[in-house]
């Protein structure tokens, strides 16, 4: 298998060529190590490896399921590995010993997902950039001077590129939707609860979080819900697929749904032209497809505030307060970024009721924004307020970091994605392409909870109608870009 030829393929399609003998998960997965070398060099993607033991499994008897013998990498964070350290992209952590699989993993495994490593993220996944000081800024393959998102950049510029079909990646704020739109690619953040988050968390950012994949195609990413989602025994989230395969929903061709339409951000800000135009022409495609498309506005009443950082932080200062009890000692200064710090600080002067008042703020609001979609099956908008910003234009890291302006900075970038966070709700970030090879813009489809799979009916849909599968950066695997 040449490197064109695994680069064109999706993870149900590698699968299937191995299922019928036409390749091995061995070749595949030498493939795409071979790309990984190559291409990461340039990219910064994948920050730590595991060929030996990917090479092991490849070999294996492979369970039969459509992703199986699938090229993966896991994200720095979150979820926990029995074959690698959990560093949280903080050098704090860099000495961090693994832990068995969390849920999550051990069903990617289950699934025959080969893992080969582990891809870039922003300390503690805590920004709206990928640019660590541990391990280095990952760059976009399709441009190097502008921001991969965060926080699954690693993960995004590795599926860009096709060093892999899909990854894992995670979304308290954005992070899997924010990457998507910036590297061309597709993203669902599921239904909050979908896919399990234990055994080690209880909940993560408040049950604000989500981890899913990132993927070129939707199939993929259905593929893969279907492989790791429903609860996880012993846990107090147990929220089930709506239907009893997201793949198998695919073949379904839904018209005639209740479409919002918007380009005003929840904040009542307008956003970039080129937002617009890929709003404008998805909006046309779906009508075009029958769908029903009406104008939406965020309600004015959501109360959107500082209090939505507060739900955040609490892991982060948590998570350092369990490694300094392991270590036995603080972190140095510089091996905590500025924003950590602050969040330390910040955490610190927080009351029981400043955090009961942040649950209740996001009820508040998530109860307003869904009863504003009550007439709807899904809702429109921009993925980004903007283009993708510039590789520094986000300062988390320096003495020069202020926390008003990191805010205001990241919500003007990326204002549609923290509010399906606080509701919960699925949604998903689609890239279109406003001239032919150029950089993608991207949309976003926000849907209801547990309709995870009325969002991936029309992602399908438009994916057909966009061939964004096709879309090819300089930096790609296949070569010629």
């Amino acid at each position: 298998m040449n490197l064109n030829e695994y680069a064109g393929l999706d993870a149900v399609s590698l699968s299937a060529a191995i299922k019928c003998g036409d390749v091995s998960a061995s070749e595949v997965t030498e493939a795409a190590i071979g790309l990984i070398e190559k291409l990461n060099p340039s990219l910064n993607a994948v920050v730590m490896t595991n060929f030996d033991n990917a090479r092991r499994r490849a070999a294996e008897d492979l369970p039969d399921t459509p992703v199986s013998g699938a090229p993966f990498l896991l994200k720095d964070v979150n979820q926990f590995s029995h074959d690698m350290p959990t560093t949280f992209s903080c050098r704090f952590f860099a000495d961090a010993k693994p832990k068995p699989d969390s849920a999550l993993v051990a069903r990617w495994r289950a699934a025959g997902l080969v893992i080969l490593g582990k891809t870039n993220t922003p300390e503690f996944a805590e920004d709206f950039v990928c640019e660590p000081t541990f391990r280095g800024v990952t760059l976009n393959p399709w441009n190097a001077d502008l921001t991969t998102g965060g926080s699954s950049g690693g993960a995004g510029a590795a599926v860009a590129s096709g060093i892999v079909p899909l990854a894992h990646a995670t979304d308290l704020g954005g992070s899997i939707r924010i990457p998507a739109a910036c590297c061309g690619v597709f993203g669902l953040k599921p239904t909050t609860g979908l896919n399990p988050v234990g055994p080690y968390y209880p909940e993560i950012a408040s049950g604000f979080n989500s981890d899913h994949v990132l993927s070129r195609t939707v199939r993929d990413s259905a593929a893969a819900l279907d492989a790791t989602s429903g609860p996880l025994s012993g846990t107090r989230y147990h929220i089930t697929p709506g239907v009893d395969s997201f793949l198998a929903a695919l073949e379904a061709a839904p018209a005639g749904l209740n479409i919002g339409v918007c380009t005003r951000t929840p904040f009542g800000h307008e956003v970039g032209p080129a937002q617009v135009k890929a709003v404008e022409m998805v909006a046309e495609a779906l009508s075009g497809m029958g769908h029903v498309l009406c104008e939406y506005a965020y309600p004015d009443d959501l109360e959107l505030g500082e209090w939505m950082e507060t739900l955040w932080v609490m892991d982060v200062a948590f998570e350092l307060e369990q490694h300094i009890k392991e270590t036995g000692r603080e972190p140095r200064d510089d091996e905590l970024e500025a924003l950590t710090r602050f969040i330390r600080r910040h955490v610190a002067g927080l009351s029981a009721m400043d955090h009961y008042r942040a649950r209740q703020n996001a009820h508040e609001a998530g109860l307003k924004l869904m009863h504003s979609m009550r007439d709807l099956d899904l809702v429109l908008t921009p993925a980004l307020g903007s283009d993708p910003i510039p590789v520094g234009a986000m300062d988390s890291r320096t003495e020069n970091f202020n926390f008003e302006t990191w805010q205001e900075t990241g919500h003007a970038f990326a204002p549609f994605a923290y509010i399906c966070n606080i509701t919960g709700q699925p949604a998903a970030s689609l890239p279109v392409q406003l001239e032919a090879r150029g950089h993608p813009c991207a949309v976003q489809l926000a849907g209801h909870h547990r309709k995870d799979h009325v969002v991936l009916q029309v992602a399908a849909q438009l994916e057909q109608e966009f061939n964004w599968h096709t879309y090819r950066p300089p930096v790609w695997a296949g070569g010629g870009g």
